[in-house]
This record gives structure tokens, sequence and C-alpha cells, in this order.
């Protein structure tokens, strides 16, 4: 985890020109089991590329995240379950929590990836709430893949 960490600190560098927190999130969604009204359908992805959507939440209080920067960090571990990731702030995959906590990533391409909850102090791997593990999700070209609603301890 420490070796994750490091190298995700070390692979983000903050470009003085933009900040990331200056990012849109482009899209409403409807996650899995969420039945509210929604005034935007999901949107397709474009062609080769794949979508991610979810919903991130406070664990203790159940109240959503709201205005959470993330970004997708790439894979690349030797192997599938050798935790190594990547991330260049400027290229990265990102999206803003809406006050929902709803999130989606538009256009991916194709790749196994692990949300980063990003901040300037601290950024580190959304965990999958079935294994205490990070989130690791395979990105197929033309398919949406919903992570449902995921849990943190901070923003």
């Amino acid at each position: 985890m420490i070796l994750i960490l490091m190298l995700l600190q070390f692979s983000c560098q903050l470009n003085s020109r933009t900040s990331p927190l200056n990012s849109q999130l482009n899209s409403p969604l409807r996650p899995t089991g969420v039945s509210e009204p929604v005034s935007t359908p999901l949107p397709r992805p474009k062609p080769g590329t794949g979508i991610i959507v979810g919903v991130m939440k406070i664990k203790h209080t159940d109240q959503p995240m709201a205005g959470v920067e993330l970004y997708l960090a790439r894979h690349i571990g030797v192997t599938p379950d050798t935790p190594l990731y990547t991330m260049e702030i400027d290229n990265a995959p990102h999206a803003i929590t809406d006050a929902n906590g709803r999130f989606i990533f538009k256009d991916v391409p194709p790749g196994r990836y692990a949300i980063v909850i990003w901040n300037p102090i601290s950024s580190f791997l959304v965990r999958n709430p079935a294994t205490g593990l990070e989130l690791v999700i395979e990105v197929q070209p033309d398919q949406i893949h919903n992570v449902g609603v995921l849990f943190e301890s901070q923003p």
C-alpha cells in the first residue's frame, strides 16, 4: 500500500496553469438501486471506450461525498493482482461528485483502473466494499461499468 501511495505521489504532478479542482462533472447518472429521477440519461461511450459510474458516500454517516475530485489511476502491475498504479493528473480521466455523491467517467480507454480520491494534501485509492482492498475496474470497450455505492471514511 505504501508503494502505491508513493507511486501516486511521485506521478501526480499538479500543473500550475490548470487546477484539477476546476474540472466539471459531465453528466448526471442513475446508479443501480437508485430510483430518483434524472434529467439526462447516461451517455453512450464513444466507440472503443467505456464509462464508469457510481456514488461516493461517507462510511460512518451514509451522507453523500459532494464536490470530491476523483481520478482514474491506470494499473501497471505485471500481473492482475499486483497493486501498482500510475496517474498523470493532467491526462487521467477525472470527475467531480455531484451533490448526491454521483460521478461519471466518460470515454475511458480500455484497461484496468483504480479510483483515486484526490486533494492537494493527500490522495488515496477507493476500496472495494466487499474485500477492503483497492477497487480495480476492468474497463471494456463500448461498456458502462456501474461500481454502485462506494463508502470511504474521508473525502
